[in-house]
């Protein structure tokens, strides 16, 4: 969805900078899912349901950080 590795910072041309990345339609068998990633980069992953959401993550070894957007509260308090 957002592309940040061709950008060039103009004060340093000759820098390496990565601007914020977004990466959506992720699955659990992407590398980018599997793999951390260090640098301004967010991943998202679509499910249906809010057990679909909880057992995704909790089937991830990495423990990586995670956040869910919903407009429940009752949903977000439970994941």
């Amino acid at each position: 969805m957002l592309d940040g590795s061709k950008y060039v910072h103009p004060k340093y041309p000759q820098g390496n900078f990565i601007a914020p990345t977004i990466i959506d339609n992720v699955t659990k068998d992407m590398t980018v899912y599997k793999e951390e990633i260090f640098g301004p980069v967010l991943i998202c992953v679509r499910v249906q349901t809010l057990q679909e959401a909880i057992d995704f993550v909790n089937s991830n070894p990495w423990g990586n950080g995670c956040a869910i957007f919903t407009k429940s509260g009752s949903a977000a308090y439970k994941f």
